[in-house]
């Protein structure tokens, strides 16, 4: 009877011992749960929020409805926040629950995932997928895309030319919302609002160009931070390897001036975006050069207001176009230096200009009528 305990007693011990190796050996763990777990592996387990964002923008890409992962060293909670390192064009992260949990080490997580209107209307361009019935705005959505490629975009063109017409599109077709009060999910917040509707606030005119560069075969990041202290969305793109800033909502005039795109804030670096914009640069690859900002690449950004003027007056007077825009190096606005355009001619009443950005980068844009 006494030996009979005793081996009960030893049983209980090594089942003891082997639970608690269980509950706190992480190797012990990996090695059960890969028997037992059919999607426990290396490349399914996240310790940061940032590389579990990455995953949740591949799997809502790739029409996953929800998908599973264990998290290791990483409070659950810490999913509150995965939205907030995406962009949204496409979708998001709409709820996560816990569904098991391996020992005390892993904890089996999860996460269902929501498509924008975006998702549908781009998947149907470039891969001819059916948009579902109930998502009439990507129907409608979809209708504009392909308006916009077919009007404005061909295979003939440089990325750079796409870029162009595509901007200028979409400045020069949208206005800034005159009602900003609208809540967060409101159209003029998304590119739908751009687009169809053709009013739009910052997130609505940098949505539209994401998706419209997409289908263009250009790449694109989405970009958001604040500029001049307000939360604010602009666009990166990528020409020849290299990265450029492209602000479409700086670039289109207040109050809307229907067929006019400025072109200050198209392809800049980091060094001149940074002047007025502030965005978290360690998300974003950097931008540097400036071989294809607009007026460089141009040959509109002039050492002085001299050789400017030069070309301006060219421009306007001799060959008689009333709009004319290029930078300028440490340009000090003088009322005075206007008065060219009426030089040895009667071709214009009146003169009208605006200046953005400074120091290095001077943006003049001369209106005459």
């Amino acid at each position: 009877m006494k030996k009979g305990i005793i081996i009960f007693i030893v049983i209980l011990i090594l089942a003891l011992g082997g639970l608690y190796g269980y509950m706190t050996n992480p190797f012990i763990q990996e090695k059960i749960a890969s028997i037992t777990e059919e999607d426990f592996s290396e490349e399914n387990i996240y310790s940061d929020l940032e590389n579990l964002s990455v995953r949740l923008d591949e799997e809502i890409m790739n029409g996953e409805e929800s998908f599973t992962v264990y998290l290791k060293d990483m409070d659950l909670s810490a999913i509150d926040q995965i939205n907030d390192s995406l962009s949204g064009v496409y979708g998001s992260g709409t709820t996560y629950q816990q569904v098991g949990a391996i020992g005390d080490t892993y904890k089996k997580v999860t996460i269902t995932v929501g498509r924008t209107t975006n998702y549908y209307a781009v998947k149907a361009y470039l891969n001819q997928e059916p948009i579902p019935a109930t998502e009439q705005k990507a129907q409608q959505l979809y209708q504009v895309i392909c308006q916009v490629m077919a009007n404005y975009v061909d295979e003939s063109m440089t990325d750079f030319e796409k870029e162009i017409a595509i901007h200028d599109y979409l400045v020069k077709n949208c206005r800034y919302s005159e009602d900003t009060t609208q809540p967060s999910g409101s159209d003029i917040f998304r590119a739908y609002g751009a687009l169809v509707n053709k009013d739009a606030v910052c997130n609505g005119y940098a949505e539209a160009l994401h998706i419209l560069f997409t289908c263009a075969g250009l790449e694109t990041q989405f970009v958001v931070g604040t500029a001049d202290g307000v939360d604010h969305a602009w666009n990166l793109v990528q020409l020849d390897g290299e990265w450029y800033h492209l602000d479409a909502t700086w670039n289109d005039p207040v109050p809307d001036q229907k067929n006019t795109a400025i072109h200050a804030y198209f392809n800049v670096p980091d060094d001149i975006m940074s002047v007025t914009h502030v965005w978290e640069q360690e998300r974003y690859p950097k931008a540097r050069s400036m071989d294809y900002n607009y007026y460089a690449y141009h040959n509109l950004y002039f050492d002085n207001f001299m050789l400017c003027k030069d070309n301006a007056y060219t421009s306007m007077v001799t060959n008689k176009n009333d709009w004319y825009e290029a930078a300028v190096k440490n340009y000090v606005e003088n009322e005075n230096d206007m008065q060219f355009v009426f030089e040895n001619n009667n071709m214009y009443e009146s003169v009208s200009w605006k200046m953005l950005g400074s120091g290095e980068y001077c943006v003049l844009v001369i209106e005459a009528d």
